[in-house]
């Protein structure tokens, strides 16, 4: 069942006249209604949710799943209901916050060195290349224990699953998804022979007296997911923040306590809808949400973008406050399906930013930020290159 949509229905995606910039008309919306009828870039009806706590309700609502009903359990970390809950359980013991924190000294370090090789090739140098990407990327070989002879290709394939590779056709990541998927599954197989302390070996050996253990599948899938997800969180996010921070005055003082952690809250908070959004949510019966009726099945859109740009929720949001203390953004998501790597995405950000700080804190673009390429990803977008200089 799917209620009427009005000749005058939004489309999404909304224009966004500053390419680094917020999307205004969802000020617009939100001041019509928290949840009102859209229509999706392929036409479909959908509902969009533009405020704070009606997003944070939708997510945390286990009436509202990641997967239309009917659709067969993928077993995967967006599926729903209990395959979810028992395999978000099993990696959230591999994935403990002491672990996590365990890889602080480590990922510190790895950005320091591409901050120095940063420095090292000189003003006009890109990034995107030489810090954004190699960051999330070195530090997921370095914590699953990945060994990886050609670089360059592993580049490649996560470049290709993710959708980033420059002319990618749907042929082209589905090989790399293909080849990506074998090189892990040999991987996998010599951790099985050989167990060792890192994350991998961690999942591979991870049991519960309810929950059993991940089966070859589940656990090809999740290290898949978790490459994928956690290199475009970072790389885009620092890519976008560093755009920011230089418009907002600049990188000095990220270096003292707890300036880049709080620094990199804000980039989160204002990275998404530039790089990210919520996947799709669907009714699983009918719900009552913010005065409207949401039919069984209907697809709900929750705008992360809108709800992190709430005046309800925070003071003049569309201004990049490095210091904005609390934070109660929704950028890694919330509830049941809430970014399971978010913990290690601050402690990447926080070090760069530091790092950055440090070495070269007087970091700025080499062009204005109208002339910086865009992936186009459709679903995780952000810078191309970025030049700059200091």
């Amino acid at each position: 069942m799917t209620s009427e949509v009005l000749v005058d229905t939004p489309t999404l995606l909304l224009d966004r006249p500053v390419a680094f910039g917020p999307t205004p008309a969802y000020a617009e919306l939100r001041a019509v209604a928290p949840a009102m009828r859209v229509l999706t870039p392929a036409g479909e009806p959908a509902w969009a949710v533009v405020d704070a706590a009606t997003a944070r309700q939708v997510l945390s609502d286990e009436r509202f799943l990641m997967t239309p009903p009917g659709s067969p359990d993928t077993g995967s970390l967006h599926s729903d209901g209990p395959s979810h809950a028992r395999l978000r359980r099993l990696v959230a013991r591999a994935f403990t916050p002491r672990a996590v924190e365990g890889l602080r000294p480590w990922v510190a370090q790895h950005a320091a060195d591409l901050v120095e090789d940063l420095e090292r090739r000189g003003p006009g140098s890109d990034f995107v290349a030489t810090v954004a990407r190699p960051l999330p990327l070195g530090v997921t070989e370095h914590m699953l224990g990945i060994r990886v002879a050609d670089r360059r290709k592993f580049h490649h394939w996560t470049d290709a699953v993710s959708g980033l590779t420059a002319g990618a056709t749907g042929s082209d990541a589905e090989r790399a998804w293909e080849e990506f998927a074998g090189f892990l599954g040999g991987v996998i197989a010599e951790k099985r022979a050989e167990p060792g302390e890192d994350l991998l070996c961690h999942l591979i050996a991870v049991r519960d007296t309810d929950d059993g253990r991940l089966d070859d599948r589940e656990l090809l899938t999740t290290v898949l997911a978790l490459v994928a997800g956690g290199y475009l969180t970072v790389a885009n996010a620092l890519s976008i923040g560093i755009v920011k921070i230089v418009a907002a005055g600049g990188l000095a003082g990220l270096d003292e306590p707890g300036a880049a952690a709080r620094a990199a809250e804000e980039v989160v908070r204002l990275q998404i809808g530039l790089s990210g959004e919520a996947f799709p949510r669907w009714a699983r019966e009918e719900v009552q949400l913010a005065g409207v009726t949401i039919a069984a099945g209907e697809q709900v859109l929750v705008r992360l973008e809108a709800a992190n740009h709430d005046p309800a929720r925070f003071v003049d949001p569309e201004r990049f406050d490095r210091d904005r203390d609390p934070n109660p953004h929704v950028g890694f998501g919330h509830g049941p399906h809430h970014c399971i790597g978010a913990s290690l995405a601050r402690i990447e950000l926080a070090a760069a930013l530091a790092a950055l700080a440090r070495r070269l804190s007087g970091l700025a673009l080499a062009c204005p930020p109208e002339e910086v390429p865009w992936t186009g990803n459709p679903l995780d977008d952000g810078p191309a290159s970025l030049p700059v200089t200091w």
